[in-house]
């Protein structure tokens, strides 16, 4: 089976301008009970510098060929430290099945392409689905709370800080032969896409 494909869902790595396109559709929603960055006013150009971040990597989440949302990280301060965060576009998709093989799948990529030590959750407490995958997965542990970390509905709500168990995930994500194909595809489209984008940068120049 794809690791683009598991049941009705694709999880797709963003790679092109197409993938791309994907993701600010993930980032485009204002209030979120999955978003881990809480409720969020992004304008098109905020969203655009989200999406071309050189530091940041990204998992698009599809159900159903819907965009669903994105699975993100980021590299910290110390070498091996990465922050996870999760966009949702469409609440009403996820469920903590969902959320557990878009994270597992995310960490599989993380962990094959970059020495991990560390990867780190905030879960706003508000939201049931996160809190039920907290409580019934145990690939992260909560390390403390932040208090009055998000304003929702009309109150402050605490945040859980987690850290990955990275012995307690499974082994996801694992690339048929088929698969290897599939990527270097995709990496080559997008060689070309920054090749053209670059040409078409210096012909205007000149």
């Amino acid at each position: 089976m794809s690791n683009r494909e598991n049941r009705d869902f694709e999880f797709i790595p963003v790679l092109t301008q197409e993938d791309e396109q994907l993701l600010d559709e993930a980032l485009s929603q204002l209030f979120s009970y999955i978003s881990t960055d809480g409720p969020v006013w992004r304008t098109t150009a905020q969203r655009q510098r989200l999406v071309r971040d050189e530091k940041k990597s990204h998992l698009v989440v599809r159900r159903s060929s819907r965009t669903v949302g994105a699975i993100s990280w980021r590299p910290g301060q110390t070498p091996g430290y990465f922050v996870l965060s999760i966009s949702s576009s469409d609440d009403e998709a996820w469920s903590s099945q969902l959320v557990e093989e878009s994270i597992g799948t995310a960490v599989s990529l993380l962990t094959r392409s970059s020495e991990v030590k560390r990867v780190e959750l905030l879960v706003p407490t508000y939201s049931e689905v996160l809190i039920e995958y907290l409580t019934t997965c145990d690939y992260f542990e909560v390390e403390g709370v932040l208090r009055n970390r998000f304003f929702i509905d009309g109150k402050y709500w605490p945040a859980a800080i987690c850290c990955a168990n990275l012995a307690e995930f499974p082994s996801v994500g694992r690339r048929e032969p088929g698969d290897r194909q599939e990527l270097l595809a995709a990496l080559r489209k997008k060689t070309l896409e920054d090749l053209t984008s670059a040409h078409d940068d210096t012909s205007w120049r000149t």
